[in-house]
């Protein structure tokens, strides 16, 4: 940069990222809003430093071509990609949409993930451990849940509960449930809603053991109250996925001391460890086993609840991430691409404690 003490100019979609949280970093922030044009996008990328885009493809491919296009251009402002959706192309239009983002993609400088297995993102995307840098999520509604725990004891429950609405395994979960016997709610939100998440609607028949809840209130609160009553919760997810998904769904029941049962995938056993049951996607004979097993086994449910909880502590709220987000943002204006030695390596940025759980397993070959 041509003048180090002038602040860094940081353009982003982020209302969360601002200077109190990094004040060793003098920034100027300009926040993005939802109905901003392209070509105004496009020129404020020009007067920016770094572009920081959470969960937002079309912009970071918009500012993409804007370098694609011009290479000479003096501006230098660097694109810091949070978060960001990927999924398994699977028609011809799919595969030719996906190879023109990989060529676009190119131009992200950094990566910002929740997870750390890259096989997928690599394959499809082009997204590989030299662009790559794992943070840990973080927990929503968390002072809410502070609250909660502190009032009552949330250790026990009256159903397994399949909960979230990002690329959820319904059928599975309700043939596990057939099996299991035990009592079961199907929470969703929304038909449209769940479609935009990659979840179909459920409209087929239940088994007399499980109840379909349609929870149109989108409020933190409400989903709260649904995981303070569950003795487990359940997140069922594709063998396809390659991105992370109920990453969110499985910190806020973790934190409101419940047991999770999750399968396997990005974002699972690539940073969980022992904190949840982690079982093969797809496959209703193992979830209804681990169901039937932690359903009955309070001692056993309860130590695995304890475990999750003791690691979404470590993890934090809002301020955390965001922070975390920065100082990654800021390393990448003054730091070369890193090169590694191991090809599905990922760095790891975090201001955690060590003794966070952020340890490598893999527990499936179908985590793909």
């Amino acid at each position: 940069m041509e003048n180090d003490k002038r602040p860094i100019r940081i353009l982003t979609n982020f209302p969360g990222l601002k200077q109190t949280l990094l004040p060793e970093a003098p920034a100027r922030f300009d926040y993005l809003n939802e109905d901003l044009g392209a070509i105004q996008f496009l020129a404020r990328c020009f007067r920016s430093d770094l572009l920081i885009l959470n969960t937002d493809a079309k912009r970071v491919m918009l500012a993409c071509a804007l370098k694609w296009l011009m290479p000479l251009s003096p501006s230098r402002f660097k694109i810091i990609s949070v978060d960001l959706i990927v999924r398994t192309p699977k028609s011809v239009r799919g595969h030719l949409k996906t190879f023109l983002q990989k060529l676009l993609f190119k131009r992200v400088h950094r990566f910002i993930l929740y997870f750390k297995d890259l096989r997928g993102c690599e394959r499809f995307y082009g997204i590989a451990s030299d662009r790559a840098i794992f943070v840990p999520f973080k927990v929503n509604a968390l002072e809410s849940i502070q609250r909660r725990v502190a009032k009552e004891d949330l250790s026990g429950g009256e159903y397994v509960m399949c909960a979230g609405r990002t690329m959820r395994d319904v059928k599975t979960f309700v043939e596990a449930m057939r099996r299991a016997g035990c009592s079961a709610i199907l929470h969703q939100q929304p038909k449209d809603l769940m479609a935009a998440h990659g979840t179909p609607a459920w409209d087929g028949d239940l088994p007399a053991n499980v109840k379909l809840v349609i929870d149109d209130s989108n409020s933190h609160e409400v989903f709260l109250d649904f995981v303070a009553k569950a003795r487990l919760v359940v997140i069922p997810r594709f063998k396809d996925d390659i991105g992370p998904a109920g990453i969110a769904t499985y910190l806020i029941a973790m934190a409101m001391n419940k047991c999770v049962i999750i399968s396997d995938g990005p974002g699972v056993g690539d940073v969980l460890t022992n904190e949840a049951v982690i079982v093969r996607p797809e496959d209703a004979d193992e979830l209804a086993d681990q169901i039937r097993l932690l359903w009955n086994d309070d001692a056993l449910r309860n130590e695995i609840a304890g475990r999750g909880q003791r690691y979404a502590a470590t993890l934090g709220g809002d301020d955390r991430l965001y922070r975390d987000i920065l100082r990654v943002s800021f390393e990448s204006l003054f730091e070369k691409r890193r090169r590694t030695g191991r090809r599905h390596d990922v760095a790891v940025r975090h201001t955690l404690p060590m003794t966070a759980a952020i340890g490598v397993r893999q527990t499936s070959e179908d985590a793909k």
